[in-house]
């Protein structure tokens, strides 16, 4: 269920130098497919913060 006074910050920021060479500063980890679902890290963050954290409640911080 959804609240409409919870709030998230999702932090996207860094290169992912760990990951290199697939993720690079023009390609970062937040942006790959690393699990092989379909889906990118960032977004499965999301979905999951959407379960219970109402969409334009969510924050988005990149570097």
């Amino acid at each position: 269920m959804k609240n409409k006074n919870y709030y998230a910050v999702l932090m996207a920021g860094g290169v992912g130098s760990r990951f290199w060479p697939i993720s690079t500063s023009e390609n970062p980890k937040q942006f790959h497919d690393m699990l092989g679902t379909g889906q990118t890290l960032i977004q499965k963050t999301f979905q999951r913060l959407n379960t219970f954290v109402p969409t334009e409640n969510i924050l988005i911080l990149t570097n």
